[in-house]
């Protein structure tokens, strides 16, 4: 979590030259959005506060006055702790914040929308983390050093993430901004970084399951998914040869990719596999890895569909596999012939969650079933909203206390890297029946262009990282006997599917008061 404390809000001289040009540098939380053209501020203190295991942001924004920065660059200095013990190296990890333009804004149905052409979004690394190096020279979208138009700004995402084994206690250091004018001149400004270690670890494969799926088959590399488990999420496909290694990094389960052919376009499936064909996907998996199948995608629409549902089911119980469908719960969906439900894993819309009936959702959970949100296009006034021009924080609610509040144990995401077009200039994506939802099932971006290897990570795929981390907390709280203390925490985060909220103030209290609990509870 990040805060911005007031008592140690300093004002910052700007730096000028004789040209007239100066630079403003300030920091803002990660669940910040800076607009393009952002005023300068004061804030030189950025204060965040993790567990072990976890990783936290801050921004520094740099800002040209008068005239342009021919070149700017950010660093940050080694957090060090006073009785010993410093972070630092690549847990202290710096990306350009790279401006999209959304061109097409999406339906305005839900109120909600950002009206902004710029939005900070991709992050490229200052270093490549597949090489350890600064990204290959000569990339279209440099991360450093960088220049800044005058009235511009440039912000700098900062994330530090707290080893395993790290010793408890405020880690201070310093953030500097470092630029030249257009005249050659150096301006130079600086601030101060605390860190509070907790001291409790998050797990290493999170609370809450999730399927993230990478779609474009140039992705599917180790690149890609090593870069997902960082960002706390589960990717699909694996590689099965890795997963050993993955597992180390936080890969907890595996869709056997099993796919029947039904969606919402498409009501009618494939024959169920046979036991040969289910056995053979399950031996190529790691055996420690929870195995299940999604089988068929947005079939609530399909109620002829229910016996070839029952085979598919059938099938994969016998084999042990759990069956994964987005589809909204029904009484003939609740016996595959066996007694035991059809699904294992119902994925549900944020409204269809809302109304669900509480007696299925019984039945569902006293079987063993589970319940994950997930989300795609624009859904209404009461739903997260996974837009680029929606707030930033609606990816971090859902998964976290929003999922956390209502007992939903997943996340499900349809496609991390599906653009229809470069979405380094263009990130909308047009759905076969409406126009349009800029950034909707893509949150990366092609590393080619940055000069690194794989994908670049988002902003928005950070909340999402924050959110599941959110959901850990939680998860920390009732695994120590203290949920009742725990829902009345979360409460000004989110208490139902109507209410919930987009603060980032408000998440980031709440962390910290569950933070203050978990260490009072000794958990580790």
């Amino acid at each position: 979590m990040v805060c911005l404390l007031a008592p140690l809000v300093v004002a910052i001289p700007i730096a000028a030259d004789a040209g007239a040009t100066a630079l403003a540098a300030w920091v803002e939380p990660s669940t910040v959005r800076v607009p393009i053209t952002a005023s300068r501020h004061s804030r030189s203190v950025a204060v965040i506060d993790a567990a072990r295991g976890e990783t936290e942001s801050f921004q520094v924004v740099a800002r040209a006055v008068g005239g342009p920065l021919r070149t700017a660059t950010v660093r940050v200095s080694p957090l060090r702790r006073a009785g010993g013990g410093e972070i630092t190296g690549r847990s202290v990890a710096l990306f350009r914040e790279h401006y999209v333009q959304v061109r097409r804004h999406s339906p305005r149905w839900s109120g909600r929308v950002v009206p902004w052409r710029w939005f900070p979004d991709a992050l490229v690394p200052f270093v490549d983390p597949v090489t350890g190096r600064p990204p290959r020279a000569g990339s279209r979208y440099p991360a450093s050093p960088f220049g800044v138009r005058p009235g511009r700004v440039q912000p700098v995402w900062v994330d530090v993430t707290v080893p395993y084994g790290t010793a408890a206690g405020s880690y201070t250091g310093t953030w500097t901004v470092v630029a030249r004018s257009s005249t050659g001149r150096k301006l130079t400004r600086t601030g101060s970084v605390s860190l509070r270690v907790r001291d409790f670890d998050l797990p290493v494969s999170p609370a809450s399951s999730s399927r993230f799926s990478i779609r474009r088959p140039e992705n599917r590399r180790a690149a890609v998914e090593d870069l997902l488990l960082r960002y706390r999420v589960q990717p699909t496909p694996t590689t099965p040869s890795r997963e050993g290694v993955m597992r180390r990094r936080g890969l907890a389960s595996a869709d056997l990719r099993l796919w029947s052919g039904a969606d919402v376009a498409h009501c009618a499936m494939a024959p169920a596999p046979s036991p040969e064909a289910v056995q053979a996907q399950v031996g190529a998996h790691h055996p420690a890895l929870r195995l299940y199948d999604y089988s068929a995608d947005e079939v609530s629409a399909c109620p002829g569909l229910t016996p070839s549902l029952a085979d598919w089911g059938r099938a994969l119980h016998a084999n042990g596999i759990d069956h994964l469908v987005t589809v909204r719960p029904r009484e003939d969906l609740m016996d595959d012939g066996t007694g035991r439900p059809v699904v294992d894993i119902w994925g549900l819309l944020p409204w269809q969650l809302r109304r669900l009936d509480p007696a299925l959702r019984a039945r569902i959970e006293a079987a063993g079933g589970e319940l994950w949100s997930y989300q795609a296009l624009v859904q209404g006034r009461r739903t997260p909203s996974w837009q680029l021009d929606f707030p930033v924080t609606h990816y971090r609610v859902l998964g976290g206390f929003l999922n956390a509040s209502q007992g939903v144990t997943g996340l499900l995401y349809w496609g991390v890297d599906r653009w229809q077009r470069d979405p380094w200039t263009d990130p909308t994506y047009t759905h076969t029946t409406s126009c349009c939802f800029p950034g909707d099932g893509s949150l990366v971006y092609p590393g080619g262009p940055a000069g690194v290897i794989g994908v670049v990570p988002s902003i928005r795929l950070a909340m999402v990282r924050d959110g599941m981390d959110d959901y850990d907390y939680v998860a920390l709280m009732r695994a120590r006997g203290a949920g009742t203390e725990a829902e009345a925490l979360i409460a000004p985060a989110a208490t139902s599917w109507w209410r919930w909220t987009t603060d980032g103030r408000v998440l980031a209290d709440v962390r910290h008061r569950l933070a203050d609990v978990l260490e009072s509870l000794g958990a580790t």
